[in-house]
């Protein structure tokens, strides 16, 4: 896997645990637009005419492409999170969903939070990583 590929999934997910406040927050601009002032001062309005915002705001929720994206993520890393064992989701914890990480690799082993080898435990993350991409549908060129 190229490193710019892996740098990429990285900080997806990193932004893991902020996803659901990201998600509220572009609902919440999609439900709630900024409204234009209106210019038309005494101008007239049709009487009869039927508002269909609401039907503006669902189709705008179901066709967002950022608000799509963020949920997709989302859903990917938890499948995946789903699928690994409990070592690979301790180190994916403590590596990426932290804020500020108290361990490495090196320091999960060595304190025996994690109960496999250095080498299997970066196996481990680079796997859950390609994992991650694959279930993403990001592929590197020189895979291809």
């Amino acid at each position: 896997m190229k490193t710019r590929t892996k740098r990429m999934i990285e900080e997806y997910l990193r932004e893991y645990p902020e996803t659901n406040r990201y998600i509220k927050e572009r609902t919440l601009q999609i439900i709630y637009p900024a409204k234009q002032p209106d210019e038309n001062v005494g101008g007239g309005r049709a009487q009869y005419k039927y508002d269909q915002s609401v039907v503006y705001t669902a189709i705008g929720l179901a066709e967002d492409k950022i608000l799509n994206t963020l949920k997709h993520r989302r859903d990917v890393i938890d499948d995946c999170l789903d699928d690994a064992g409990k070592d690979t989701e301790t180190i994916i914890k403590e590596l990426y969903f932290k804020r500020h990480p108290q361990y490495s690799i090196n320091g999960l082993v060595v304190n025996g939070l994690i109960h496999v080898s250095q080498s299997k435990a970066y196996e481990l993350e680079n796997s859950f990583i390609e994992e991650v991409a694959e279930g993403l549908d990001i592929y590197d060129l020189s895979d291809v």
